[in-house]
C-alpha cells in the first residue's frame, strides 16, 4: 500500500511540475502564453517593446492580406512575438535563424527582421501547416516546405539566401507546371 502511495504520490508530482519543466526544457513552448516571457500582447501581437505594437500590428495585418491574396487565406492572423531584442528572439527558443514559425503555434520575429517579406515567410509556413498538417508539412521536400515561403514573399534578391536559390528554383517550376491555385491539392501528394 505504500508504494502504491509514493508512486502515486510521485505521479501526481510529475503532472504539477510538467508545465514547468516544459518551460524551462523546451523554450519554443513559451509562445503558448508569451506574456508569462515578460512581452505585452493584444489580440495576436506581442511586442517586447510596447512602443512598438502598431508598427507589429501594420506588420502582422499586411502579412495576413499579402499571403490570403497571393495563395489561400489563413484561417486567423497567426500569434506573432516582435522581439527588438536578440535576448527576447532565444528566450522563445529562437537562434540565428530570421524568423521562426514554432509548429503551428506561433511566429517568432527577431529585431533585424522587421520586414514584410520576412513576416509573411513564416505566414507561409504557417499556411502550410493550416493546409496540410503539421505532419503533411513537415513530410514535404526542402524544396517545398522552404522554396515555397521565399518564392511567394518575394525578398529582395540580395536578401535571398544562397541555399534558397535552388529551393526557390525548383518549387518555381513546379508551381509552373500544376498552377498556384492547385499548389495545396498537389502538394498532398508531395
Amino acid at each position: 500500500m505504500r508504494i502504491r502511495r509514493a508512486l502515486a504520490f510521485i505521479a501526481a508530482g510529475l503532472v504539477v511540475a510538467a508545465p514547468a519543466i516544459a518551460w524551462a526544457a523546451f523554450k519554443p513552448v513559451r509562445v503558448l502564453a508569451p506574456s508569462l516571457n515578460g512581452v505585452s500582447c493584444l489580440d495576436r501581437v506581442c511586442v517586447e517593446d510596447l512602443s512598438q505594437l502598431s508598427n507589429a500590428t501594420e506588420l502582422q495585418r499586411r502579412a495576413v492580406a499579402v499571403v490570403g491574396r497571393k495563395l489561400v487565406p489563413l484561417e486567423q492572423a497567426p500569434l506573432t512575438v516582435f522581439c527588438s531584442s536578440r535576448r527576447c528572439y532565444r528566450s522563445f527558443g529562437g537562434g540565428m535563424e530570421r524568423g521562426a514559425t514554432l509548429f503551428d503555434w506561433g511566429v517568432i520575429i527577431p529585431p533585424e527582421s522587421w520586414q514584410p517579406y520576412i513576416v509573411e515567410h513564416e505566414y507561409i509556413h504557417m499556411l502550410q501547416a493550416q493546409q496540410l498538417g503539421l505532419i503533411g508539412r513537415q513530410q514535404t521536400p526542402a524544396w517545398f516546405k522552404e522554396g515555397m515561403p521565399f518564392f511567394v514573399s518575394e525578398p529582395p534578391a540580395y536578401d535571398l539566401p544562397d541555399y534558397a536559390r535552388p529551393l526557390v528554383t525548383q518549387y518555381k517550376a513546379w508551381e509552373r507546371k500544376v498552377g498556384r491555385n492547385n499548389v495545396w491539392k498537389a502538394a498532398a501528394s508531395l
